[in-house]
């Protein structure tokens, strides 16, 4: 047996809330369709899909496959029937006490753990909790919620709150999916479990940190949401600054869910807020007209549900720090926008050059050392070294060291939300966030959108197809960095 082959999960009740939603069509439903053709799932299982309209299993299935086939995604689509011998439907208006008896009804008598999935806007989070019984056991009860958790701290915390008046803690999943990829659990493991690494991870050893999640999407048909969001709330404050207190944190001292999640606490309490006056340390922007991939595209304020002098923006990178004695110093740049060129999330960990360069390098100029993990479109690791070019000249050029997960173990990499799924039925946490986590996050960046709001720093706009505005390679260079596109 390899470790990807099937460690099946007791009988559960799975119900998926939102289920004719673009999320749930686009990753829920195909990541439950391949663990249940991958025989993960036992046969007394139940999937129940909730969502407005009043459909059979069938019906809820020609949807999905509808959906997948629009996009495009055959490979999802060969999977969906496995849900069939699972699947039952409910049709639910949440707030309506009618709707809070039909869900109690439908997952009476059914197999334990009940999960309630909350792949819905967080507006409708509340109306969930008061129809989830008060039932303060993990083995009977567990709750999914969906990022983001509200659009501010404010938000976050009344979610919160109506959370705690129904559940413990341990029943809470709050859902980042980026932390199931095998790229992000390969960092933990290289960083703890090799020895090599982690000595030269201080800000003795590291000139600077930068994490890029970078889209070639424009807004497409999340403009009602995306209006009110931007990029700050929809990617940094959740993926991304996840991203960094993995990156940061201290070792923990075990992997069991709270030691690592107070670790990532740390760094998050940590955090220096970007100035905006004087030396600008954060750039955003927005979209203008342009070319992506051959096609063209129009500027965000004329794509559909967009207000013509819509402000939101659509890309941001800034400079932070972890003022802890391993980092402080060391600069931490983030990016993310869309409409770039391409579609790729990385994590670039650049080492300090040797004290005295006794080599040429060959071109002129080089990066040094590199640790780079990149999470999409691949998971992979990739460590970048110098080493001398053939030949009598002493110059030196880089060279890869790759970490190829696919090549490596030449078994099909998991899909993040696959893993994170098993988590969820077997009632492990480690891969999920705790609520001081959320909401750390969450004042972090409302300082920022404060602080931009109240000296009307408003976005900047970028050409469509390129990496955003030039002034965040400014930045970046007066970090004493450049972005892994202009590296060498």
């Amino acid at each position: 047996m390899t470790d990807n082959s099937p460690l099946p999960v007791g009988a559960f009740t799975f119900v998926l809330h939102g289920a004719g939603g673009d999320l749930a069509k686009r990753k829920i439903i195909p990541a439950l369709a391949h663990l249940a053709k991958s025989g993960y799932f036992s046969a007394e299982s139940r999937i129940i899909f909730a969502q407005r309209e009043t459909l059979s299993p069938e019906q809820a299935l020609a949807q999905v496959d509808a959906f997948l086939k629009a996009a495009g995604d055959e490979a999802a689509r060969e999977s969906i029937p496995a849900l069939l011998p699972y699947l039952h439907t409910l049709q639910v208006v949440l707030g309506t006490p009618e709707s809070c008896r039909a869900m109690a009804n439908a997952v009476a008598g059914s197999p334990e753990p009940v999960v309630h999935y909350a792949a819905l806007p967080s507006s409708r989070f509340i109306d969930l909790i008061n129809c989830i019984p008060t039932v303060r056991d993990p083995e009977k009860l567990r709750l999914v919620l969906e990022k983001p958790l509200g659009f501010n701290a404010k938000e976050s915390a009344l979610i919160e709150e109506a959370v705690a008046a129904k559940l413990d803690e341990s029943q809470v999943y709050r859902i980042d999916h980026y932390l199931g990829k095998q790229a992000v659990q390969n960092m933990l493991a290289l960083r703890l479990g090799n020895r090599i690494f982690e000595p030269l991870l201080t800000r003795e050893h590291v000139a600077y940190v930068q994490i890029t999640v970078a889209e070639d999407l424009g807004v497409e048909d999340r403009a009602g949401f995306y209006e009110h969001a931007g990029a700050l709330r929809d990617m940094v404050q959740s993926h991304i600054l996840q991203l960094l207190a993995i990156v940061a944190m201290e070792p923990p001292v075990s992997l069991e869910a709270n030691s690592l999640r107070d670790e990532k606490l740390k760094v998050l309490r940590s955090l220096k807020v970007p100035q905006i006056t004087g030396v600008p340390e954060i750039v955003v922007g927005q979209y203008g007209e342009g070319y992506v991939k051959g096609q063209a595209v129009p500027k965000y304020r004329n794509e559909k549900g967009v207000a013509a002098n819509s402000t939101t923006e659509t890309y941001v990178s800034f400079r932070t720090e972890v003022q802890t004695w391993r980092w402080a110093g060391v600069p931490f740049l983030v990016r993310t926008g869309k409409r770039m060129p391409r579609r790729f999330a990385e994590i670039v960990i650049q080492f300090r050059d040797v004290p005295k360069p006794l080599f040429e390098p060959v071109g002129g100029q080089w990066v040094g050392n590199q640790l780079v993990i990149h999470l999409q479109p691949e998971d992979k690791l990739e460590l970048k070294l110098l080493a001398k070019t053939p030949g009598e000249r002493e110059r030196l050029k880089p060279v890869s060291l790759d970490l190829d997960f696919f090549n490596t173990w030449r078994i099909p990499v998991r899909d993040a939300y696959e893993r994170l799924i098993t988590d969820i039925l077997r009632g492990r946490l480690g891969l999920f966030l705790r609520r001081d986590e959320v909401q750390t996050q969450w004042q972090f960046v409302d300082r920022i959108l404060n602080d931009l709001k109240s000296h009307g720093m408003e976005p900047v706009p970028y050409t469509s197809g390129t990496y955003g505005p030039s002034s965040a390679t400014a930045m970046a260079l007066r970090a004493g960095a450049l972005w892994s596109e202009d590296g060498l």
